[in-house]
Protein backbone atom coordinates (compact mmCIF):
# COMPACT_ATOMS: atom_id res chain seq x y z
CA UNK A 1 0.00 0.00 0.00
CA UNK A 2 1.11 3.57 -0.63
CA UNK A 3 2.35 5.70 2.24
CA UNK A 4 -0.07 8.43 3.27
CA UNK A 5 2.50 11.09 4.13
CA UNK A 6 5.13 11.71 1.46
CA UNK A 7 8.79 12.78 1.90
CA UNK A 8 8.09 16.52 2.12
CA UNK A 9 6.31 16.00 5.45
CA UNK A 10 9.63 15.00 7.00
CA UNK A 11 11.64 18.10 6.13
CA UNK A 12 9.52 21.11 5.11
CA UNK A 13 9.60 23.77 7.82
CA UNK A 14 6.13 25.08 6.97
CA UNK A 15 4.62 21.63 7.54
CA UNK A 16 6.53 21.28 10.80
CA UNK A 17 4.98 24.55 12.00
CA UNK A 18 1.50 23.37 11.06
CA UNK A 19 1.82 20.06 12.90
CA UNK A 20 2.98 21.80 16.05
CA UNK A 21 -0.27 23.76 16.09
CA UNK A 22 -2.68 21.09 14.88
CA UNK A 23 -1.25 17.98 16.52
CA UNK A 24 0.86 18.82 19.55
CA UNK A 25 -1.12 21.88 20.62
CA UNK A 26 -4.48 20.13 20.35
CA UNK A 27 -3.58 16.66 21.73
CA UNK A 28 -3.02 15.35 25.22
CA UNK A 29 0.78 14.99 25.29
CA UNK A 30 2.54 12.65 27.70
CA UNK A 31 5.42 14.62 29.23
CA UNK A 32 6.81 12.54 32.10
CA UNK A 33 6.17 10.49 35.22
CA UNK A 34 4.17 11.41 38.30
CA UNK A 35 7.02 9.98 40.39
CA UNK A 36 9.19 12.86 39.14
CA UNK A 37 6.92 15.35 40.92
CA UNK A 38 6.32 13.64 44.24
CA UNK A 39 7.54 16.45 46.56
CA UNK A 40 6.46 20.06 46.97
CA UNK A 41 8.28 22.32 44.46
CA UNK A 42 9.45 19.40 42.31
CA UNK A 43 9.26 20.54 38.69
CA UNK A 44 9.98 19.40 35.17
CA UNK A 45 10.08 21.46 32.00
CA UNK A 46 9.31 20.67 28.40
CA UNK A 47 8.39 22.30 25.11
CA UNK A 48 5.04 21.56 23.46
CA UNK A 49 4.13 23.15 20.12
CA UNK A 50 7.07 25.56 20.52
CA UNK A 51 5.70 26.73 23.88
CA UNK A 52 7.89 26.32 27.00
CA UNK A 53 5.88 24.54 29.70
CA UNK A 54 6.63 23.85 33.36
CA UNK A 55 4.87 21.22 35.47
CA UNK A 56 5.29 21.77 39.20
CA UNK A 57 4.14 20.22 42.44
CA UNK A 58 2.59 23.16 44.25
CA UNK A 59 1.44 22.20 47.73
CA UNK A 60 0.54 18.70 46.59
CA UNK A 61 -1.14 19.75 43.34
CA UNK A 62 0.55 19.23 39.99
CA UNK A 63 0.01 22.36 37.92
CA UNK A 64 1.12 23.22 34.39
CA UNK A 65 1.95 26.75 33.29
CA UNK A 66 3.62 28.49 30.41
CA UNK A 67 7.20 28.74 31.65
CA UNK A 68 7.52 32.47 30.89
CA UNK A 69 7.59 35.26 33.48
CA UNK A 70 4.88 37.88 32.94
CA UNK A 71 7.24 40.69 34.03
CA UNK A 72 10.10 40.69 31.50
CA UNK A 73 9.52 37.32 29.78
CA UNK A 74 12.40 35.28 31.17
CA UNK A 75 12.08 31.49 31.40
CA UNK A 76 11.18 30.77 35.04
CA UNK A 77 12.41 27.22 35.62
CA UNK A 78 15.59 26.96 33.55
CA UNK A 79 16.57 23.32 34.18
CA UNK A 80 14.93 20.17 32.74
CA UNK A 81 13.90 19.11 36.25
CA UNK A 82 14.64 19.97 39.87
CA UNK A 83 13.16 21.31 43.09
CA UNK A 84 12.71 25.05 43.66
CA UNK A 85 9.80 27.48 44.05
CA UNK A 86 8.30 29.19 41.01
CA UNK A 87 10.63 32.19 41.18
CA UNK A 88 11.88 33.99 38.08
CA UNK A 89 15.71 34.07 38.05
CA UNK A 90 15.77 37.52 36.39
CA UNK A 91 14.04 39.86 38.87
CA UNK A 92 12.72 37.47 41.50
CA UNK A 93 9.01 37.49 40.76
CA UNK A 94 7.44 34.47 42.45
CA UNK A 95 4.18 32.75 41.56
CA UNK A 96 1.62 30.87 43.65
CA UNK A 97 -0.36 27.75 42.77
CA UNK A 98 -2.83 29.84 40.78
CA UNK A 99 -0.03 31.31 38.68
CA UNK A 100 -0.44 34.77 40.22
CA UNK A 101 2.69 36.86 40.88
CA UNK A 102 2.26 37.44 44.61
CA UNK A 103 5.94 37.85 45.45
CA UNK A 104 7.21 40.98 43.70
CA UNK A 105 10.44 42.64 44.91
CA UNK A 106 10.00 46.42 45.42
CA UNK A 107 6.29 46.05 44.74
CA UNK A 108 5.43 49.66 45.86
CA UNK A 109 7.37 50.91 42.82
CA UNK A 110 4.76 49.28 40.59
CA UNK A 111 1.25 50.69 40.32
CA UNK A 112 -0.85 47.56 39.98
CA UNK A 113 -4.57 47.41 40.55
CA UNK A 114 -6.02 44.02 41.52
CA UNK A 115 -7.39 43.66 38.00
CA UNK A 116 -4.02 44.44 36.44
CA UNK A 117 -2.28 41.95 38.71
CA UNK A 118 -4.76 39.26 37.69
CA UNK A 119 -3.91 39.93 34.04
CA UNK A 120 -0.30 39.00 34.86
CA UNK A 121 -1.35 35.48 35.85
CA UNK A 122 0.67 32.78 34.09
CA UNK A 123 -1.08 30.95 31.28
CA UNK A 124 -2.30 27.66 32.77
CA UNK A 125 -2.85 24.36 30.97
CA UNK A 126 -4.83 21.20 31.67
CA UNK A 127 -2.99 18.41 33.51
CA UNK A 128 -4.16 14.81 33.94
CA UNK A 129 -2.61 11.52 34.97
CA UNK A 130 -3.05 7.94 33.88
CA UNK A 131 -1.31 5.65 36.32
CA UNK A 132 2.27 6.88 36.62
CA UNK A 133 2.12 9.02 33.47
CA UNK A 134 1.66 12.80 33.29
CA UNK A 135 -0.22 14.43 30.42
CA UNK A 136 -0.65 18.09 29.43
CA UNK A 137 -3.13 19.62 27.00
CA UNK A 138 -2.60 23.14 25.71
CA UNK A 139 -5.90 23.39 23.84
CA UNK A 140 -8.95 24.65 25.70
CA UNK A 141 -11.43 21.94 24.75
CA UNK A 142 -13.57 19.34 26.51
CA UNK A 143 -11.64 16.20 25.49
CA UNK A 144 -10.75 14.29 28.66
CA UNK A 145 -7.62 12.19 28.91
CA UNK A 146 -9.75 9.06 29.30
CA UNK A 147 -11.57 9.89 26.07
CA UNK A 148 -8.29 10.64 24.31
CA UNK A 149 -6.65 7.33 25.28
CA UNK A 150 -9.74 5.34 24.36
CA UNK A 151 -9.65 1.59 24.95
CA UNK A 152 -6.00 1.71 26.06
CA UNK A 153 -6.62 3.89 29.13
CA UNK A 154 -6.93 0.97 31.57
CA UNK A 155 -3.96 -0.83 29.98
CA UNK A 156 -1.71 2.25 30.26
CA UNK A 157 -2.79 2.73 33.87
CA UNK A 158 -1.99 -0.87 34.80
CA UNK A 159 1.33 -0.98 32.97
CA UNK A 160 2.67 2.34 34.25
CA UNK A 161 1.61 1.51 37.82
CA UNK A 162 3.80 -1.59 37.52
CA UNK A 163 6.98 0.45 37.07
CA UNK A 164 9.39 -0.45 39.85
CA UNK A 165 13.11 0.12 40.05
CA UNK A 166 14.53 2.69 37.59
CA UNK A 167 17.35 1.02 35.69
CA UNK A 168 18.40 3.65 33.16
CA UNK A 169 17.60 7.01 31.59
CA UNK A 170 18.99 7.42 28.09
CA UNK A 171 18.90 10.82 26.34
CA UNK A 172 20.17 11.68 22.89
CA UNK A 173 19.70 14.11 20.02
CA UNK A 174 18.64 12.40 16.81
CA UNK A 175 19.12 14.35 13.60
CA UNK A 176 15.86 13.17 12.09
CA UNK A 177 12.26 14.33 11.97
CA UNK A 178 10.23 13.09 14.95
CA UNK A 179 7.90 11.09 12.68
CA UNK A 180 10.81 9.11 11.24
CA UNK A 181 11.83 8.14 14.78
CA UNK A 182 8.28 7.19 15.80
CA UNK A 183 7.57 5.24 12.61
CA UNK A 184 10.79 3.30 13.03
CA UNK A 185 9.48 1.94 16.33
CA UNK A 186 6.13 0.94 14.85
CA UNK A 187 7.36 -1.84 12.59
CA UNK A 188 9.55 -4.91 12.99
CA UNK A 189 10.36 -5.18 9.27
CA UNK A 190 13.77 -3.54 9.86
CA UNK A 191 14.76 -5.74 12.80
CA UNK A 192 16.61 -8.47 10.89
CA UNK A 193 19.07 -5.98 9.36
CA UNK A 194 19.33 -3.15 11.90
CA UNK A 195 19.11 -5.12 15.16
CA UNK A 196 20.98 -8.28 14.16
CA UNK A 197 22.69 -8.81 17.53
CA UNK A 198 20.07 -7.19 19.76
CA UNK A 199 16.30 -7.09 19.19
CA UNK A 200 16.37 -9.85 16.56
CA UNK A 201 17.50 -12.35 19.19
CA UNK A 202 14.22 -11.92 21.11
CA UNK A 203 12.39 -13.75 18.34
CA UNK A 204 9.50 -11.32 17.89
CA UNK A 205 7.12 -11.87 14.98
CA UNK A 206 3.53 -11.61 13.83
CA UNK A 207 0.84 -9.08 12.98
CA UNK A 208 -1.17 -9.00 16.20
CA UNK A 209 -2.12 -5.32 16.13
CA UNK A 210 -4.80 -3.49 18.10
CA UNK A 211 -5.98 0.06 17.43
CA UNK A 212 -7.95 2.60 19.44
CA UNK A 213 -8.35 6.24 18.40
CA UNK A 214 -4.87 7.20 17.09
CA UNK A 215 -3.01 4.76 19.35
CA UNK A 216 -1.80 1.26 18.49
CA UNK A 217 -0.51 -1.87 20.24
CA UNK A 218 1.61 -4.74 18.94
CA UNK A 219 1.68 -8.02 20.88
CA UNK A 220 4.06 -10.87 20.07
CA UNK A 221 5.39 -14.06 21.57
CA UNK A 222 9.12 -14.33 22.22
CA UNK A 223 11.72 -17.00 21.54
CA UNK A 224 11.54 -18.21 25.14
CA UNK A 225 8.45 -18.66 27.27
CA UNK A 226 8.69 -17.20 30.76
CA UNK A 227 9.36 -20.54 32.44
CA UNK A 228 11.80 -21.82 29.78
CA UNK A 229 15.03 -23.15 31.27
CA UNK A 230 17.06 -20.58 29.31
CA UNK A 231 15.51 -17.67 31.25
CA UNK A 232 14.14 -19.36 34.36
CA UNK A 233 16.89 -18.20 36.72
CA UNK A 234 16.63 -14.59 35.59
CA UNK A 235 12.83 -14.52 35.79
CA UNK A 236 12.48 -16.23 39.17
CA UNK A 237 12.92 -13.08 41.34
CA UNK A 238 10.01 -11.44 39.48
CA UNK A 239 7.57 -14.34 39.68
CA UNK A 240 5.11 -12.52 41.97
CA UNK A 241 4.97 -9.30 39.94
CA UNK A 242 1.65 -7.42 39.56
CA UNK A 243 1.48 -7.38 35.73
CA UNK A 244 2.16 -10.40 33.52
CA UNK A 245 2.09 -11.06 29.78
CA UNK A 246 3.41 -14.02 27.78
CA UNK A 247 5.77 -12.10 25.50
CA UNK A 248 6.33 -8.53 24.33
CA UNK A 249 3.91 -5.59 23.99
CA UNK A 250 4.66 -2.26 22.29
CA UNK A 251 2.20 0.65 22.50
CA UNK A 252 2.18 3.99 20.69
CA UNK A 253 0.59 6.76 22.74
CA UNK A 254 -0.11 9.17 19.89
CA UNK A 255 1.60 11.26 18.82
CA UNK A 256 5.10 10.67 20.20
CA UNK A 257 5.41 8.33 23.20
CA UNK A 258 6.28 4.62 23.09
CA UNK A 259 5.52 2.25 25.96
CA UNK A 260 6.75 -1.35 25.87
CA UNK A 261 7.16 -4.31 28.19
CA UNK A 262 8.77 -7.74 28.05
CA UNK A 263 6.87 -10.36 30.05
CA UNK A 264 5.72 -7.54 32.36
CA UNK A 265 9.18 -7.83 33.96
CA UNK A 266 10.95 -4.96 32.23
CA UNK A 267 9.43 -1.74 30.90
CA UNK A 268 10.54 1.00 28.56
CA UNK A 269 8.90 4.37 28.00
CA UNK A 270 10.39 6.66 25.36
CA UNK A 271 9.58 10.29 24.56
CA UNK A 272 10.31 11.67 21.06
CA UNK A 273 10.23 15.47 21.28
CA UNK A 274 10.34 17.53 18.06
CA UNK A 275 13.03 20.23 18.04
CA UNK A 276 12.89 21.21 14.38
CA UNK A 277 11.82 19.65 11.11
CA UNK A 278 15.08 17.64 11.09
CA UNK A 279 16.01 17.21 14.77
CA UNK A 280 14.38 15.32 17.64
CA UNK A 281 15.20 14.85 21.29
CA UNK A 282 14.89 11.27 22.50
CA UNK A 283 14.54 10.30 26.16
CA UNK A 284 14.03 6.74 27.29
CA UNK A 285 13.39 5.28 30.76
CA UNK A 286 13.96 1.60 31.62
CA UNK A 287 12.33 0.01 34.67
CA UNK A 288 12.05 -3.41 36.17
CA UNK A 289 8.72 -4.44 37.62
CA UNK A 290 7.36 -3.34 40.95
CA UNK A 291 7.57 -6.38 43.18
CA UNK A 292 4.94 -7.20 45.78
CA UNK A 293 7.58 -7.87 48.42
CA UNK A 294 10.49 -5.52 49.04
CA UNK A 295 13.79 -7.36 49.20
CA UNK A 296 17.39 -6.40 48.69
CA UNK A 297 18.36 -6.50 45.02
CA UNK A 298 20.11 -9.79 44.35
CA UNK A 299 23.20 -10.37 42.22
CA UNK A 300 20.97 -12.00 39.59
CA UNK A 301 18.71 -8.94 39.48
CA UNK A 302 21.66 -6.55 39.24
CA UNK A 303 23.10 -8.55 36.35
CA UNK A 304 19.71 -8.55 34.64
CA UNK A 305 19.34 -4.77 35.11
CA UNK A 306 22.79 -4.20 33.62
CA UNK A 307 21.86 -6.34 30.64
CA UNK A 308 18.64 -4.33 30.14
CA UNK A 309 20.57 -1.06 30.17
CA UNK A 310 23.14 -2.37 27.72
CA UNK A 311 20.48 -3.89 25.43
CA UNK A 312 18.32 -0.76 25.26
CA UNK A 313 21.24 1.58 24.66
CA UNK A 314 22.50 -0.60 21.81
CA UNK A 315 19.03 -0.88 20.22
CA UNK A 316 18.41 2.86 20.32
CA UNK A 317 21.90 3.65 19.01
CA UNK A 318 21.13 1.38 16.05
CA UNK A 319 17.79 3.15 15.52
CA UNK A 320 19.46 6.57 15.72
CA UNK A 321 21.92 5.57 13.00
CA UNK A 322 19.29 4.43 10.51
CA UNK A 323 16.81 7.25 11.27
CA UNK A 324 19.48 9.82 10.49
CA UNK A 325 20.17 8.07 7.17
CA UNK A 326 16.45 8.19 6.34
CA UNK A 327 16.40 11.93 7.09
CA UNK A 328 19.15 12.47 4.54
CA UNK A 329 17.28 10.39 1.98
CA UNK A 330 13.85 12.02 2.24
CA UNK A 331 15.20 15.38 1.08
CA UNK A 332 15.79 14.07 -2.43
CA UNK A 333 13.45 11.05 -2.65
CA UNK A 334 11.34 11.01 -5.85
CA UNK A 335 9.10 8.26 -4.38
CA UNK A 336 5.86 8.34 -2.39
CA UNK A 337 6.78 5.46 -0.06
CA UNK A 338 5.46 1.91 0.20
CA UNK A 339 4.06 0.04 3.21
CA UNK A 340 3.55 -3.67 3.83
CA UNK A 341 1.08 -5.44 6.13
CA UNK A 342 3.89 -5.62 8.68
CA UNK A 343 3.91 -1.80 8.63
CA UNK A 344 0.18 -1.41 9.29
CA UNK A 345 0.85 0.56 12.48
CA UNK A 346 2.89 3.04 10.42
CA UNK A 347 -0.06 3.36 8.04
CA UNK A 348 -2.51 4.03 10.88
CA UNK A 349 -0.12 6.54 12.46
CA UNK A 350 0.21 8.38 9.15
CA UNK A 351 -3.56 8.39 8.64
CA UNK A 352 -4.17 9.89 12.09
CA UNK A 353 -1.43 12.45 11.54
CA UNK A 354 -2.71 13.43 8.10
CA UNK A 355 -6.33 13.69 9.23
CA UNK A 356 -5.41 16.09 12.03
CA UNK A 357 -3.06 18.12 9.89
CA UNK A 358 -5.58 18.63 7.09
CA UNK A 359 -8.60 19.16 9.31
CA UNK A 360 -10.52 22.31 8.31
CA UNK A 361 -7.78 23.33 5.91
CA UNK A 362 -6.32 22.12 2.64
CA UNK A 363 -2.57 21.74 2.31
CA UNK A 364 -0.64 22.84 -0.75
Amino acid sequence: MKAIITPKYYFEQSLFSQEQKKIFHDSWVCVGLTSELSDNNDFLTTVIADIPVVLQNMKGQIKAFQNVCSHRFSIIQTEPKGNRPMVCPYHGWSYNEEGLPLGIPKKPLFEFSKEELHCLKLVEYSVATCGNLLFVKLANNDVTLEDYLGNFYAYIEEVSNSFGRLVDVNEMKIEANWKIVVENTLESYHVNLIHTDTFRKLGTSGLDFQFSKSHSLWSTDLKYAEDDKAVQVVHKPYKNRPFKINGYNHLLIFPNVLLSTTYGISFNISFVTPVSEAVSNFKSYVFTTRKNEEKKTSAVEEAYENSLKDFNRKVFAEDKFICEKVQIGVRSAPYSGELSEEEMRVCKFQQSYYNLLTQNESLH
